[in-house]
Order: structure tokens, then sequence, then C-alpha cells
């Protein structure tokens, strides 16, 4: 199998990105917490790695029979993702005070949590992801 494309982070990387995917039709991102950062899929297939993205008209979904097997095994498995299309960070330019942090736990809930107002999160205009930082979720809630 061969090794997928990784993008870095800089100005014009949802550019390259672009060039790995059909920007026409949603991403599906996930950690990887093998390589520390996004995979992004699309139609079933991982087409690039990336440790910065920004998307917009976010979904967040969280399929509940990969969840039930992560409580019953303790194995976690890819279940959980965030589906959106790639765009650059200029298009979400709002008030740093504006984000949210987002995250999952598969052991606390079976969706994903807003970090401020501790209630569940299902969609987002944008959201901002980078692995490395302390917030790897951001997200504009519509």
């Amino acid at each position: 199998m061969s090794e997928r494309p990784f993008v870095e982070h800089g100005p014009f990387s949802h550019l390259e990105m672009a060039s790995f995917i059909d920007v026409n039709k949603p991403v599906e991102i996930y950690k990887n917490l093998h390589k520390n950062c996004w995979s992004v899929r699309q139609n079933g297939k991982v087409r690039f790695h990336c440790t910065y993205v920004c998307l917009r008209d976010v979904v967040f979904v969280v399929r509940q029979r990969g969840r039930e097997k992560v409580l019953e095994t303790k194995r976690k498995n890819v279940h959980a993702f965030v589906k959106g299309y790639i765009c650059p960070v200029s298009e979400a330019n709002v008030s740093p005070a504006c984000w949210d942090g987002i995250y999952y736990n598969p052991y606390v809930a079976g969706y994903f949590i807003n970090r401020t107002t501790e209630q569940p999160v299902d969609k987002a205009q944008f959201v901002d992801m980078m692995v490395e930082d302390p917030e790897p979720v951001l997200a504009l809630v519509s």
C-alpha cells in the first residue's frame, strides 16, 4: 500500500489539499493516533494526512455501533469524525472570542461536546483543527 500524501500547514495548504480531493464533496476528518495527525477521508478512502485543516458547513458524527465496540473492548477504532468542506481559514475570518473548543470522548458521551458549555454539538458553521494545539478542534457553532 502506498503512503498517503502529507500536507504541511501553511498559508496555501488548502490549495494543496484541494488537489487531492473533489472540493464539491464533503470530507471526513478523524485523528490518526499512530501518526499524530488528521486523516482526511473522501468517498471512503483516506486521501491525505495533515496537522491543520479548516472546514465549513460542518457536521459532527459519532457512529454509535463503533462507540459501543470501544466501550465493550476498551480498544479505539475510527467511529467519530468531523464532516464538512475544506476551505481557506480566511473564509472563517472571525474574532477568536467566537470560537468554542469541541471534544469527543467515547467514555464520557456518545456525541461531541462544547468544552465551555458542556452541551452536545452536532453542527458548526466552521471548524479550525490543529493537532498540536491544546484545543485541537475549535468551532464556530451556528
